[in-house]
């Protein structure tokens, strides 16, 4: 029986967005990418013994420009593991070759960190000054449809909006306002769903996709269901173990499966407990 629920691995710790709510431009060490050798080792090591349900390409970095990352994605299938992977989606539009790619890898999961659903917002992500709002949305759309429209793909996307909400069980992160109140967040994620859904054969009516997002609460983790391979997700604004101020906040709810249930493997091959340990 698998002891982790999850083990995140770092396949590269280089990432082409500069997030105002990601420690990514203060983290301290070096830039790189993981040696296959090393991939190739973790990945016999798991498939000998099994450690974990999910392996999740996640950690720092952005996987998708990992120069491996398909050879990579290849070696987690040709071993029979389950993987996740996590994108800023932003070669999508980039390197559109990767949306024909990904969509015939046929990854079970991956999640597409949107978050900044709208021109303004999108200042927050410090894109590289050759994608803009537009492009990095309609490389999303883009995406999301050809997966949509290919019924031999078995992946399930997972979109993800940031809800910058007030939340007093949360330790606040630096003052940032993205997505904030029920109002906002049900419009963008109506918004949202028409445009990734608009075209789709075997999509559901606007109603009842009005129906499952007028249940949205704000400041919580949500899930949203839209299509049997469509998520919509709302993930309340994190300040990352309170980073800024290196404060530590006892917890008086809820506790962290790090250690516990997961852990993950930096791209040097070193283990950390917690998914959020950047450094």
């Amino acid at each position: 029986m698998p002891i982790l629920e999850r083990l995140h691995i770092e396949v590269t710790n280089v990432c082409n967005f500069k997030c105002e709510f990601c420690p990514d431009a203060i983290m301290g060490r070096p830039r790189g990418h993981m040696s296959l050798a090393l991939l190739e080792k973790i990945l016999d090591e798991l498939a000998a013994q099994p450690l974990t349900d999910i392996i999740a390409f996640h950690l720092m970095g952005e996987p998708l420009i990992y120069p491996y990352i398909f050879r990579a994605i290849q070696m987690v299938s040709d071993r029979q593991l389950r993987l996740h992977l996590t994108t800023n989606g932003s070669t999508f539009h980039l390197q559109p070759d990767h949306i024909a790619r990904l969509v015939a890898a046929g990854v079970p999961k991956v999640t597409i960190s949107l978050q900044t659903p709208d021109p303004y917002s999108f200042e927050l992500r410090g894109a590289p000054p050759r994608l803009g709002s537009n492009g990095y949305f309609e490389g999303i759309t883009h995406y999301v449809q050809a997966n949509l429209r290919s019924p031999q793909d078995p992946t399930r996307i997972h979109i993800k909006f940031l809800d910058t909400t007030p939340n007093p069980f949360l330790v606040p992160h630096k003052p940032m306002q993205v997505i904030e109140g029920k109002t906002q967040m049900v419009e963008e994620l109506t918004r949202w769903a028409q445009r990734l859904l608009q075209g789709i054969p075997d999509s559901p009516d606007l109603e009842s996709i009005k129906a499952q997002i007028r249940r949205y609460k704000a400041g919580r983790w949500q899930q949203i269901k839209l299509h049997p391979k469509l998520v919509l997700e709302t993930f309340p604004l994190d300040s990352w173990g309170n980073v800024e101020s290196a404060q530590v906040v006892p917890a008086r709810f809820g506790y962290c499966n790090g250690a516990a249930q997961q852990a993950g493997i930096l791209y040097d091959g070193t283990v950390v407990p917690c998914c959020k340990d950047y450094e």
